[in-house]
């Protein structure tokens, strides 16, 4: 076991209907190479008996709340009861590595370190998770290659830096970790990559799950103001590709050349990704992926607008 001097980490965890996994990521955290000084588990109202198998936990360093509402207001909640300097989050679901919060702590030693990004990489059940893993994750050969903008499935930051920004926006409960990511940046921090602090994430296991994963946070990005790069190529994309469409009464040719253009897009879905698949299923599943991840964050991004005009 590593000691950092006198640093104390608060780990905060939000909880909904996790009785399946809540044990193991308790004895986790419990267990890691760095002990947390405490454990903060933040329960959203479960209807199943997560809050219960929680309240019947031995573990000394162990507070649980209830406190109703999303994973924002969770997470805001557990740091406002928490006493650490650090607070590090994960979310329910994951599985941190061993020495996940030695890793992680360990930039903040120096004393200009203020935010620190852990990794998540997918564990897989099936093919399906596998292909799916590149479109939901930064995958390993470029999560260095830009600054990598921390997710509450593995980050930390000073409690003192958390309490200045003013934590998560309670009103946004889709990817309100990566809006906080955005406040974070524009207001000047830089966050520190801590490649060794990993935690196993565990990605949707069908495509209707997928599909409402995506749709989700598309409709986040919207109503947090955010229009990531790729969004406007593929709007104009598909607006092209509908055009075509409506032409072909007047220019049959143009059947041809939307083939062409399809089977072009589709061809690119398997070349940027299948060297993280490396398996046959892939030249089927990651055109479908593809095409299902545009549509729903072209339909998540509609209906975030319009909640953000009717609001």
């Amino acid at each position: 076991m590593k000691n950092f001097g006198k640093i104390r980490v608060s780990v905060v965890v939000t909880v909904f209907n996790e009785e399946s996994s809540i044990l193991n990521l308790i004895k986790s955290l419990n267990t890691q190479s760095q002990k947390p000084y405490e454990i903060v588990i933040v329960d959203g109202g479960s209807t199943d008996k997560t809050f219960e198998t929680l309240t019947k936990s031995q573990i000394k360093i162990l507070k649980i709340y209830q406190k109703i509402g999303n994973r924002s207001v969770g997470r805001n909640y557990g740091v406002s009861q928490s006493h650490g300097q650090i607070i590090a989050f994960t979310d329910a679901g994951c599985q941190p590595h061993s020495d996940w919060l030695e890793n992680l702590i360990k930039p903040f030693i120096g004393k200009s370190t203020t935010v620190v990004s852990g990794y998540y990489q997918g564990v897989t059940e099936n093919i399906f998770q596998k292909c799916l893993i590149p479109y939901v994750l930064v995958m390993p050969d470029k999560a260095e290659k830009t600054e990598f903008y921390p997710a509450t499935r593995s980050m930390a930051i000073r409690k003192s830096i958390f309490n200045s920004s003013g934590g998560f926006n309670e009103s946004l409960s889709h990817n309100e970790d990566y809006a906080y990511a955005h406040k974070l940046k524009s207001m000047g921090y830089s966050f520190t990559f801590a490649k060794e602090a990993i935690v196993d994430w565990f990605p949707r296991k069908n495509l209707k799950q997928a599909a409402w994963m995506f749709t989700r946070f598309a409709i986040g990005d919207i109503q947090a103001g955010i229009v990531r790069p790729q969004l406007k190529p593929l709007a104009i994309r598909y607006l092209i590709f509908t055009y075509l469409i409506f032409l072909i009464p007047y220019f049959p040719i143009i059947i041809f050349l939307i083939l062409l253009l399809t089977i072009c897009y589709l061809f690119y879905a398997i070349y940027k990704n299948y060297r993280y698949v490396k398996d046959l299923h892939a030249f089927f599943l990651l055109p479908v992926i593809q095409i299902t991840c545009d549509l729903s964050i072209l339909f998540g991004s509609l209906v975030g607008y319009l909640s953000k005009i009717w609001t």
